[in-house]
């Protein structure tokens, strides 16, 4: 529990993208997001426990093609961070530069970043095992592996519902062009330093 705990808390480009949201719409809002990467995350688990895990490490071309899907979608998420506009009215910036995003805009998105990933197949392939495999494990392994899912992801949407509340109440300051403008900035260059990460991920 404690490492689904730090793995879900730690910084990344999830936790960058729910701060994002919340200071571009609202805690409410960007709690689709959230959501999306939540569904994300238990079908990267349903796969790396199905063995789709097993066949993206054990197939170089298959993780590669995986690997530059989530580089070519983080350098996405850079372009549209940097150029989103700032917006005169008191609610805040509009969201990845675009009017028409909305809360299922964000879930969808929270899907994609989460399944463009191949790192979180790997992650939950190591970790699932010691989830379903305790000292203490009762139950048969299905509904032990159902279970291990549903924490990381209750986990997942708690925390990062804290990080989007924090964030939501600094939207009057992050508001102004200044600040909006800074933070899209900000934002663009850490997606993109994400997306360098990844492109360096080697098996």
């Amino acid at each position: 529990m404690t490492m689904v705990l730090i793995t879900v808390a730690s910084p990344g480009p999830g936790v960058l993208m729910t701060l994002d949201n919340a200071i571009a719409c609202g805690w409410r809002t960007a709690m689709y997001g959230v959501a999306g990467l939540a569904v994300g995350a238990a079908l990267m688990a349903g796969l790396s426990s199905a063995g789709v895990g097993l066949l993206v490490r054990s197939s170089p071309a298959l993780f590669t093609t995986m690997k530059y899907c989530g580089v070519g979608y983080l350098l996405y998420l850079s372009c549209k961070a940097w150029n989103r506009q700032p917006s005169p009215s008191a609610h805040g910036p509009r969201p990845q530069g675009s009017e028409s995003v909305g809360g299922w805009g964000l879930l969808v998105r929270g899907v994609l970043l989460q399944t463009s990933n191949p790192k979180a197949l790997l992650f939950f392939l190591s970790i699932l095992p010691q989830m379903v495999e305790g000292k203490n494990a009762q139950g048969s392994s299905a509904d032990r592996l159902i279970i291990g899912i549903a924490t990381y992801c209750v986990a997942l949407l708690l925390i990062h519902a804290t990080y989007a509340g924090a964030a939501a109440k600094a939207r009057t300051w992050l508001a102004t062009p200044f600040a909006s403008r800074l933070l899209s900035r900000v934002s663009a260059v850490v997606f993109a330093g994400f997306a360098v990460t990844m492109l360096m991920f080697q098996l």
